[in-house]
């Protein structure tokens, strides 16, 4: 996407293009990844570009409400955002903390829980945590 479409992006989604903003969508949407918050300030400042960690976080957060943005939160103090945004599982390598995607029809479900009769299944996810040989 060139600097327009990242500006035209934000804007169909209701969030205002300031300079940072844009600047950060452009490292995010680039390409379908996943990222810690500190992976993102990493590269923002190999970037070269002047944008506070609150600036940052506050984005990220602004996205993810704005539903342009996933997260994963693996419950160990580290929080994952995903770009792609379709139905899809993940693998969790607790040894090199490295998530990837699993294809939604890698995975069959053969029982689902019984729910009660006020809820519905929205969407199911499987996280499987992965850790290397010794």
């Amino acid at each position: 996407m060139t600097i327009m479409k990242y500006i035209d992006f934000l804007k169909k989604n209701d969030i205002t293009p300031t300079k940072q903003r844009v600047e950060l969508a452009e490292i995010i949407f680039s390409e379908n990844k996943h990222f810690t918050a500190a992976d993102l300030i990493e590269v923002a400042g190999h970037a070269g570009l002047a944008i506070s960690q609150a600036t940052i976080y506050n984005t990220l957060c602004l996205f993810e409400k704005k539903n342009i943005l996933k997260t994963i939160d693996l419950q160990n103090d580290c929080k994952f955002y995903d770009t792609n945004l379709s139905p899809h599982h993940h693998l969790y390598n607790t040894s090199t903390n490295l998530l990837t995607d699993i294809k939604e029809e890698e995975i069959n479900f053969s029982k689902l829980p019984n729910l009660p009769k006020s809820l519905v299944i929205e969407k199911t996810e499987v996280l499987i945590k992965v850790k290397n040989k010794d």
